[in-house]
């Protein structure tokens, strides 16, 4: 098999990771047979209880009983079948021409949260959410131990797809040797408002939005979540811990989380009909990696890390693609009033 290839954009700064071995592609069949639909419930599926066998090696998993890949779990870990990035390598570091590039080393699992078919995670109770919270903690935790990566992605996007989706709650994490461009941006931004003002930006943002409470969505004294003042998505929503932490997974309110990310997932799905979405985690990076290239010096005092919750409500236009100007057609303020009034 064919290694991928991360290739860096010389003009924008950005990196793409280059599939050499694409599974499934399907991009020429017409688009009416490509778009997402669920998959009805069977009795076959790769991620039920039961068919570990069917899966790759377990990674991690919180059980009940059972030993590792047999039933008996209440949430599990192993690799993505077809990962972007693979775990053996070196990154290879080269440039061809004026072009750089790498060898597409780094790490991808999948993370199953319930044992239960036809569910997400807003269907979950809260502590089987917490489970999944810790899974992913866990699971980075170990991730950053390793110097090749420089940063851990955690997202889900339930919904998403150009075929049949996967009716059965799991999500993703990444690991990258390169930090992403938009993760990069937030950093920067945070350092530069750190060495003018000698505070955390994302603080001074969460006692703002709590205060004027415009776009406020909910509030359980340890996290805060709303609609950014300058949104990318309608309905877009960020979940923040009002207390500084720079790192998701040192956090140790991991019930609190559980119960505000429930409650605005299933204010999303009573708003919006059920929407396919994005979610991320946002965390620092690698520090270990980090160090060798003496970046992020003031990390743990600039930087607070938060989850981004984004609705796939509308395709691009084509002002957006191609200016990177963002149009929403309803105001965070507006977003978050729909969303605050929503019985759960």
């Amino acid at each position: 098999m064919s290694i991928n290839q991360l290739r860096r954009d010389p003009i924008t700064g950005n990196w793409t990771i280059v599939v050499q071995d694409g599974k499934d592609v399907d991009f020429f069949r017409p688009l009416q047979s490509r778009r997402a639909s669920s998959e009805p419930l069977n009795d076959f599926c790769d991620f039920c209880e039961g068919h570990e066998g069917e899966t790759t090696g377990e990674i991690y998993a919180l059980r009940h009983s059972g030993q590792k890949n047999e039933p008996g779990w209440r949430v599990r870990v192993m690799p993505e079948r077809y990962p972007v990035l693979q775990i053996h390598g070196e990154l290879n570091n080269r440039g061809l021409g004026i072009y750089d590039m790498l060898d597409g080393i780094g790490a991808h699992e999948l993370v199953i949260a319930t044992p239960q078919h036809g569910r997400r995670l807003a269907d979950l109770e809260e502590p089987q959410i917490v489970d999944v919270l810790t899974a992913y903690r866990e699971r980075t935790l170990d991730l950053k131990r390793d110097t090749r990566f420089r940063y851990i992605l955690i997202h889900e996007s339930p919904g998403e797809g150009m075929g049949a989706t996967i009716n059965h709650a799991h999500g993703h994490i990444i690991a990258t040797p390169i930090t992403p461009l938009r993760v990069k941006e937030e950093l920067q931004n945070a350092q530069d408002y750190y060495q003018y003002k000698e505070r955390c930006l994302f603080c001074d943002v969460v006692r703002q939005e709590v205060d004027d409470a415009q776009r406020l969505v909910a509030d359980n004294g340890v996290f805060a979540a709303f609609c950014p003042f300058a949104s990318r998505a309608a309905f877009e929503v960020w979940i923040l811990p009002k207390k500084h932490e720079p790192f998701f997974e040192t956090n140790q309110q991991l019930p609190a989380l559980a119960q505000i990310l429930k409650a605005v997932l299933f204010k999303l799905r009573t708003v919006l009909n059920d929407p396919s979405y994005v979610l991320a985690v946002h965390s620092g990076p690698n520090l270990l990696a980090g160090k060798e290239r003496g970046y992020w010096k003031t990390l743990e005092r600039d930087f607070h890390w938060h989850i981004e919750i984004m609705p796939r409500l509308r395709g691009f236009a084509s002002f957006e693609v191609g200016s990177g100007f963002q149009v929403l057609w309803i105001s965070p303020e507006r977003a978050a009033g729909h969303l605050r009034e929503a019985a759960i």
